[in-house]
């Protein structure tokens, strides 16, 4: 069966490109499929509104989700990673340390520059 972007509340911007706001908090998901592969662009605040947003884009896609790209660390972008199992995650450049813990190269301080 095949579903339209707006049939599931996501945004169609251009062929195989859309996203989705989220609810509760200011969070926009992207979505790009090609003809082998689909990408996630940030996974929502929790399990379950990962889980939601895999269904989402795999019926949008009509294959699995193989990458998300996560753009910063908050809870609100990152969560929902934990549904995507067997997918490969991308971080940005620095942004890999979770809060709190050393930030690479620097000897202390956390991702965002705290110390």
């Amino acid at each position: 069966m095949t579903v339209t972007w707006e049939e599931l509340g996501w945004e169609r911007l251009a062929e195989g490109v859309g996203r989705c706001r989220l609810p509760v908090w200011d969070c926009t998901v992207g979505l790009i499929t090609g003809t082998g592969s689909a990408l996630l662009v940030d996974a929502g605040s929790s399990l379950a509104e990962g889980a939601l947003l895999r269904g989402q884009a795999e019926a949008i896609a009509g294959r699995r989700v193989r990458l998300v790209a996560l753009t910063h660390p908050h809870f609100d972008h990152v969560f929902g990673a934990a549904a995507f199992a067997g997918a490969t995650v991308l971080v940005a450049a620095g942004e890999g340390a979770s809060p709190g813990a050393p930030a690479p190269g620097t000897g202390g301080g956390n991702a965002h520059g705290n110390a």
